[in-house]
């Protein structure tokens, strides 16, 4: 039997990544494993210069990484209500794929649970999936979620 104690699970807190977490608490009950949910800030967003605002690039960018902890740690918390698993919120900075697989491999993680949309064709060309390339990527396993038929 595979002996999992670490688990990562990589979110963008939409409801697709809700589906990830299903299973890696599942997985996490069972083996008494801990979930890093992780999220994952690009270091250079975008940015829409509006003249006038006098708003620095970094009070926004600030202000995002200040968005995203918090949402991480509500969403951590509303899992650590309903389950008896230890879930550890992590940020990290750059490109998303690399920043999951450097994260899976700091902490030894023996498996990453990622949602995917499931896009194929021009779609997927031109987004990519960050699910491909953690694959092709990681050094542990990989489970991935695809979505549930209404969310497709």
């Amino acid at each position: 039997m595979f002996n999992i104690k670490n688990i990562i699970v990589p979110t963008d807190f939409s409801r697709l990544s809700q589906s990830a977490f299903e299973y890696a608490c599942d997985l996490a009950e069972r083996m008494d494993a801990t979930i890093h949910l992780v999220y994952v800030l690009e270091k250079n967003p975008p940015f829409l210069v509006v003249k006038g605002l006098h708003v620095t690039e970094e009070t926004v960018l600030k202000s995002m990484e200040e968005e995203a902890l918090k949402q991480l740690n509500e969403l951590a918390n509303e899992l650590r209500e309903d389950l008896p698993i230890k879930i550890l919120p992590v940020l990290r900075h750059g490109m998303d794929y690399e920043e999951i697989v450097n994260y899976a491999k700091e902490v030894g993680a023996e498996l990453i649970v990622i949602a995917t949309h499931g896009r194929t064709g021009l779609l997927h060309n031109l987004l990519g999936s960050v699910a491909e390339k953690v694959i092709r990527y990681a050094k542990c396993p990989v489970l991935v979620i695809n979505p549930p038929d209404e969310d497709a």
